[in-house]
Formats: structure tokens, sequence, C-alpha cells
């Protein structure tokens, strides 16, 4: 029996980064910080998309696509945690939430090793994918 799941639904996953880069764009309050974090989501979103188009283990374009994604997760959750100033609920949702991420990006890895593109790899990433989302959200909301 094959995947039920196909790479190329990872292109549709990162996509959703765009709903991040719209709430951006339709935004009257921005800043230096924000402008950075847009930039740096784009090109998250630009080298998903090249990679997940034709997902090759260990290709240049996947080594550039992961230190992508590590730098803009890290501004991400830099600036949510140090400038935004969560506090109550919302922060411990954002808590929730980045454990959400965690575990996936570590299923996702396990997986990715046991069997590249396997349904399991490909389902905790679309999940990353998913949760990165909202984390973006509470940066640009």
């Amino acid at each position: 029996m094959g995947n039920i799941l196909k790479p190329y639904y990872l292109c549709i996953t990162s996509a959703l980064f765009l709903v991040a880069l719209i709430i951006y764009f339709f935004s009257i309050h921005k800043n230096l910080e924000k402008n950075i974090l847009a930039c740096a989501l784009f090109f998250c979103l630009l080298f998903s998309q090249l990679f997940w188009y034709n997902p090759e283990n260990n290709s240049l374009i996947h080594k550039i696509d992961a230190r992508i994604a590590k730098l803009t997760s890290f501004l991400f959750i830099t600036y949510i945690l140090f400038y935004k100033k969560l506090s109550g609920l919302v922060l411990f949702l954002y808590l929730l939430l980045g454990i959400l991420t965690i575990y996936a990006f570590y299923r996702s890895d396990y997986y990715s090793t046991k069997e590249w593109c396997c349904d399991e790899h490909l389902f905790y990433h679309g999940l990353l994918h998913i949760a990165g989302l909202f984390v973006m959200l509470y940066a640009f909301i």
C-alpha cells in the first residue's frame, strides 16, 4: 500500500503562511520589527514552496529551506515573547501552541529519519506548518 499523503500537500500547508502575510499587509500597525518578520516569512514561504514541490532529502534547497525556517521561527518566537508581552490566558494558549509546534517538529523529524516522506513524516510536518501559522498570527494581530 502506498502513501496516502503526498509531499506536494505540504505546498498547500505552507501556502497558509500567506494568511499571516495578508494580515500583515492590511495592518495599520507596522514597525521595523514586523517588517523584518514579514520579509523572513516571505522567504520562508518561497523556499518551502520550492522545496516541497520536489522534496529531495539533503538537497541544497532542503538545506536553505531548513535554515530559513529555523531563523524565521526564532525571530517570531523572540518577537512574540519579548516584544508582544503576552499575559494571562493569551500567554497560556501561546505556550500550549508552542508545545504542539515543538511536538510536531520532533515527530516530523523522527519519522523522516525512518522513511523520507512517509505518511507520518508528512502529517506531522503539515501539522507543524499549521501550528506555525497560528504562532505567526500572534505577531501580526
